[in-house]
């Protein structure tokens, strides 16, 4: 038995254990005392405070997976560092006039804008949307295959070269062989070879696992019965010849309305999104009174602005609010302000045509909600706050920070040359191999292909390795490094070695690889050590040193900011509001995810604020545990137990951690009952 896994078992069990007993002494909660309020300050400058209630909002705003971190001591300090920084960053920002920024002026607007089409799509579609059973019995009947349950087949599967194999196969498992070994002796198919020639989860879709795209050959299993004592073939097909058990077939089948019912509310949503999206905008097309003109909309070339000079001023649409007058030149500045990805998607097909619509529609909720006067909402946003700053602090640091730091020419030069094998490609190797299940036809065809490179007869090569090589796509490989991996293969020290420690052209004898393969081949060529020019990689080495120097360059100006607008943290008045049962949670999460840094982290916050008997006992075994079996820091794990049981001299896992310090010392003795 394996000591681990029983111990593993043994903790387990032995944790549970634990969690009773401390159930007695209920856990130790923090005394009112210790609390906050949510005025009380935790860091004053001249312009402002940091309160208890600023910083719980700061982390409320974090994703859900992360805030537990936070909400230790250490991690509310971390916020609050940022929130210092933020603000002394925020103050200069304003002093400088970077909130007046032309440029920024523009980001805030765009964000601006953002948000006004967001909350008016909110009120007047996605907030009004109503799944009828009509919609989902329409989607349903318009999407039958969604619904469609495919069938799932397992089979014992062997492809082979020819007929003859195929029927010799056939024949020793019709003689009473395992299929397990009729596989490893004449089946070319490496997937299902590897696998003893069983192949799961055939849902007759078009794909086969591990033979891929052959409808003839899927023919033949979804017409075959569930039988493992029948063999079906052989049969040829474009990929090869192929035999086969059916050992298990469960049908395909249409799933009833419903059965799905449940999942057809959030399918049949989008469909009634659009419908009411669509209704609102013919709607607003004839408030506004829009006349939309795409006679020569296919003209436009989103990507080379240049060749759209002619038609720049050209009205696509037109209004009686000039606002949503779009000419060419604007549809093509919102296009340059598309994301690549987003560029991508317009790429294609009627491109300009698609964008336009999509900025109708944007410029229309834009507009209306303008015309509603959304303003007061969004003083109310703090997400729309917060994006306003964002676009000002990111300038100001770039301003403060970034810009600030100076890479002269010699210093990327002398960086360039001193870290000149980082930007070298090593020598690499391309050989070409021929590939056999047989040593005996391996030599055969080593004897003639020898032959043939000796009269640089490459046609009869090509021929001789399409005949006999049972992996033609993997006839070339290239990039081998001298690094005792065959790339397109795997690891094979001696395969490497071969390849490296002989000249360009030579053939090797033929050998078994360490996948089992036989095998020769001819090392075809060899490429030389290359660097690339420092002038190919300057501006990347500018961008690097800049990167490596801007934490110093923003601590440094970070406390200057501090210095400037007297800015005081007082960290001391944080507490942790966090019960015992919160964190042994967020513990076991973070395991669970193989956080095990994070774990222990919070093991150890409940260590220090929750001193009585029960959970510190529990939190200090477990993090000695995470130490030895995750992070295998054995000298300070064993430190730990014996800590453990000097301090806890008795208790429900007090044998576990002494069976941990045998084990650790290799005095663990494991009986174990017949």
């Amino acid at each position: 038995m394996n000591i681990s896994r029983w111990l593993s078992i043994a903790i387990i069990v032995a944790v549970g254990m634990a969690t009773c007993f401390a159930d007695e002494t209920a856990p130790t909660e923090l005394k009112n005392q210790n609390r906050l309020n949510d005025a009380d300050v935790l860091a004053e400058w001249n312009g402002g405070v940091i309160t208890r209630k600023d910083l719980d909002t700061k982390i409320s705003h974090l994703p859900v997976n992360q805030q537990g971190r936070y909400r230790t001591v250490d991690g509310q300090i971390q916020v609050l560092d940022i929130m210092a920084m933020e603000e002394a960053f925020m103050a200069k920002a304003i002093q400088l006039g970077v909130d007046k920024d032309p440029d920024v002026m523009k980001l805030i607007e765009a964000g601006t804008r953002q948000f006004y089409i967001q909350e008016y799509y909110k009120r007047n579609v996605s907030d009004l949307v109503i799944v009828t059973q009509a919609d989902k019995q329409r989607y349903y009947d318009d999407n039958k295959q969604a619904f469609y349950e495919f069938p799932n087949i397992t089979l014992n599967y062997i492809q082979t070269k020819d007929e003859a194999d195929a029927l010799a196969a056939i024949a020793e498992l019709q003689a009473g062989k395992s299929f397990g070994e009729v596989s490893d002796a004449y089946n070319i198919n490496t997937y299902a070879k590897g696998i003893k020639g069983v192949i799961k989860n055939i849902r007759l879709n078009g794909n086969i696992p591990g033979v891929g795209n052959d409808l003839e050959l899927e023919k033949h299993i979804a017409d075959s019965q569930p039988d493992p004592t029948a063999i079906n073939g052989p049969f040829k097909t474009n990929s090869g010849w192929h035999l086969f058990q059916t050992v298990d077939y469960k049908a395909g089948r249409q799933k009833p309305f419903d059965e799905v019912m449940p999942e057809l509310e959030q399918r049949a949503r989008p469909g009634v999104e659009t419908r009411i999206l669509n209704d609102l905008t013919d709607r607003l097309k004839t408030k506004y009174a829009v006349a939309v003109d795409t006679t020569r909309v296919d003209e436009i070339d989103l990507k080379d602005r240049a060749r759209n000079e002619e038609i720049m001023d050209l009205n696509l649409i037109s209004s009686s609010n000039p606002d949503l007058n779009i000419t060419v030149a604007v549809l093509l500045d919102r296009y340059a302000q598309l994301s690549p990805q987003e560029q991508l998607f317009f790429s294609k097909g009627e491109a300009a045509r698609q964008l336009l619509d999509q900025e109708l529609v944007r410029s229309l909720l834009y507009a209306d909600a303008k015309a509603q006067d959304y303003s007061q909402n969004l003083k109310e946003n703090p997400e729309f706050e917060q994006m306003k700053r964002y676009y000002i602090l990111n300038r100001a640091f770039r301003q403060l920070v970034v810009d600030a730091i100076q890479i002269t020419s010699e210093e990327a030069r002398a960086y360039y040359d001193e870290h000149i094998d980082d930007y070298s490609t090593p020598p690499h190797r391309k050989i070409e191999v021929l590939w056999f299940t047989d040593a005996d036809e391996a030599e055969a065809a080593r004897s003639k292909y020898d032959l043939y490179v000796g009269f640089n007869d490459q046609t009869r090569i090509d021929k001789l390795i399409a005949d006999k090589s049972v992996k033609p796509q993997l006839r070339v490989l290239q990039n081998i490094y001298d690094n005792g991996i065959i790339t397109g293969v795997g690891p094979d020290k001696d395969f490497c070695d071969m390849v490296w420690d002989n000249p360009v052209g030579y053939i090797s004898p033929v050998f078994t690889a360490a996948s089992g393969d036989i095998l020769f081949f001819r090392t075809l060529e060899e490429t030389p050590t290359t660097a690339q020019s420092f002038t190919e990689l300057e501006p990347r080495i500018y961008g690097m040193l800049k990167n490596q120097r801007q934490s110093t360059q923003q601590e440094t100006v970070t406390q200057q900011l501090y210095e400037e607008f007297q800015m005081v943290k007082y960290p001391e008045k944080i507490r942790l509001e966090l019960k015992a049962e919160d964190l042994f949670s967020m513990a076991d999460n973070s395991a669970r995810q193989r956080n095990f840094k994070d774990a222990i982290s919070f093991y150890n916050q409940i260590i220090t604020n929750f001193p009585n008997g029960a959970d510190d006992y529990r939190a200090s075994f477990m993090k000695a545990f995470l130490i030895a079996e995750e992070l295998k820091d054995e000298a300070q794990a064993l430190q730990l137990f014996k800590d453990f049981l000097k301090k806890y001299p008795s208790g429900e896992l007090n044998e576990s951690a002494q069976f941990m310090i045998d084990s650790l010392e290799g005095n663990a003795v494991l009986e174990i009952e017949e």
